[in-house]
């Protein structure tokens, strides 16, 4: 059996399934100052990304929080990750259809807090149908059906900002090895699991040379850099991060900068993967007040 196998023919149950297929909205009294779509990372559970919706929860922002499953983050299944990405939007924008008319000139903005790869995924995944419902839009002359929800979306996001958060991981044998280790905590299982993934991923690099094709990590990378949804970004990571290498991320907020994104970064010395929030609180707190902060100075210019 396969790696893709492996994962895909599991029955997906209990929490996974809740995981996979559901977002928790968790509203503010009053006007909020955004809707903060939380992206939680492989092997989270919801508690977990709770942990982070309530940072913006504390600073009167309403959210929105979920996580893609585990099979569909480890074998990148693009219908997966579609689909929980356009839940995702629904959820988004109809938290903002609750909070705000029509008539409201103050709009709202969505803030997208992404969290590890896990997160990174579904954000490709999220920005490809925000651009396809705009070709879809400008093709027809204006509104088309089936689109509402993603332009609402699109242009709330483009009044927000987007936070990595151990993000995003420049994808290799190496760094799937460990994530594979750390999320099955049986080893007799995880073993077999990693090297299946390493053996197909060798095979998928072969095969993508062979047919002349982007292999996953070069398109994932390269949709990352082409990303025009929201032109405003914020990197949180580590140089203790054995999964996202931060020199790669480094290189990846410097050539997004040279395509025109205001960019903010956070960088720690000593945390591990998605370990900043409990190794320093503070200025991780401190981080992301300040990106609520330059957002809204932004907005009022």
């Amino acid at each position: 059996m396969s790696f893709f196998n492996f994962f895909h023919s599991r029955r997906i149950t209990g929490k996974e399934e809740s995981q996979a297929t559901s977002f928790i909205t968790r509203e503010v009294e009053g006007k909020p100052r955004a809707v903060v779509l939380v992206l939680g990372f492989a092997g989270s559970k919801p508690r977990h990304v709770a942990k982070y919706a309530n940072i913006y929860n504390l600073n009167k922002c309403t959210t929105v929080a979920g996580t893609a499953s585990n099979s569909d983050i480890l074998v990148y299944n693009k219908a997966g990750l579609d689909a929980l990405a356009m839940d995702a939007v629904q959820n988004v924008a109809k938290a903002l259809r609750s909070i705000q008319t029509d008539n409201d000139k103050e709009k709202v903005p969505v803030v997208m807090h992404i969290m590890s790869n896990g997160g990174a995924f579904v954000m490709t995944r999220l920005g490809l149908l925000l651009e396809a419902a705009a070709k879809k839009e400008k093709k027809e002359g204006g509104s088309a059906d089936g689109t509402e929800d993603l332009r609402l979306f699109a242009e709330r996001l483009r009044l927000g900002y987007q936070i990595f958060d151990s993000a995003p991981g420049y994808i290799s044998v190496k760094s799937g090895f460990i994530v594979i280790m750390e999320m099955i905590p049986n080893k007799f299982i995880a073993i077999p699991a990693a090297l299946a993934f390493i053996t197909v991923s060798y095979l998928r690099k072969v095969a993508t040379v062979v047919i002349g094709q982007q292999s996953v990590g070069e398109e994932f990378w390269n949709l990352l850099l082409d990303d025009r949804s929201c032109m405003r970004q914020a990197y949180i990571y580590s140089q203790c991060d054995e999964v996202c290498d931060s020199v790669k991320i480094e290189e990846m907020a410097m050539q997004r900068k040279d395509r025109g994104v205001h960019v903010m970064t956070k960088h720690f010395q000593d945390s591990k993967h998605v370990q900043h929030l409990r190794l320093h609180e503070t200025e991780y707190l401190a981080f992301v007040i300040a990106v609520l902060q330059d957002m809204e100075a932004r907005n009022t210019e």
